[in-house]
């Protein structure tokens, strides 16, 4: 280059090479982004988000319906907000908001079908899961009862040592659904026994039986089974020396 000749000047034209961070930065300035705007959405958006996590929680594992897609949603928006602004893809050439919109949509169809299975089939809830939504196990269940009726739920106050109410009934077949309230100092479970009281009176010490619910001091345990056949059953609590004090009960499956 001869002595006194100008050097060239840099421009600034999106339509040239993608990778000109001069020709980036002169657009971000132009465009004046409101950076403090977007951090005010983002934290309204998150607030949201707070606020459907607490007021509709999960029920017995099961999230309330609609909650999902919105949750989604919502993580979706800023993360759009984030790359937009941010990462300065709403300011950068267009190239590279045309390889990102296309990631996007490789990535739609399956989001979508995904959101389908999750959303909507009780035909795929009952293939995966038994009644009463407990993973099947290969266990035989009892025969089928038309009359056993809809589900029906028992809220159990444990403490040290016992139950209250400590005598209940169901239909055989019937999905029973425990609530066990812990309002002692220690650790309670809700054991529901496989054999008859005829069978075994004392299923705490052979061990013999399922535990369907479990909860620690001061909490609230759930969980559900299928009435098994007729009969009178003795449910217990299953922690060392909890039904030996007198920690169980009596459920007649009729």
């Amino acid at each position: 280059m001869e002595h006194g000749q100008a050097l060239p000047k840099v421009t600034a034209d999106p339509h040239h090479d993608p990778g000109d961070f001069v020709a980036e930065e002169q657009r971000i300035k132009k465009a004046q982004p409101n950076y403090i705007g977007v951090f005010l959405v983002l934290g309204v958006l998150t607030a949201i988000e707070i606020a459907i996590s607490v007021l509709f929680p999960h029920r017995e594992g099961v999230a309330v319906l609609g909650t999902v897609p919105i949750l989604l949603f919502l993580t979706v928006a800023k993360a759009m907000l984030v790359i937009l602004y941010y990462m300065h893809l709403k300011f950068d050439n267009r190239i590279y908001s045309f390889f990102f919109g296309a990631g996007i949509l490789a990535f739609a169809l399956p989001f979508v079908i995904s959101m389908i299975f999750l959303m909507a089939p009780p035909a795929l809830h009952g293939s995966l899961a038994g009644e009463g939504g407990e993973p099947s196990s290969g266990e035989p269940r009892p025969t089928p009862n038309p009359n056993a009726g809809p589900p029906v739920t028992f809220r159990l106050d444990g403490t040290e040592f016992s139950f209250t109410p400590a005598d209940l009934a169901a239909n055989s077949g019937q999905v029973v659904r425990i609530e066990l309230k812990n309002v002692g100092s220690v650790e309670h479970t809700f054991v529901m026994p496989n054999k008859t009281k005829a069978e075994d009176a004392q299923p705490w010490v052979t061990h013999d039986g399922k535990q369907v619910a479990k909860a620690g001091a001061a909490a609230t345990g759930r969980g559900n089974f299928v009435a098994p056949s007729p009969g009178e059953y003795v449910f217990y609590c299953d922690v060392p020396g909890h039904a030996q004090s007198g920690m169980f009960g009596t459920i007649v499956i009729k």
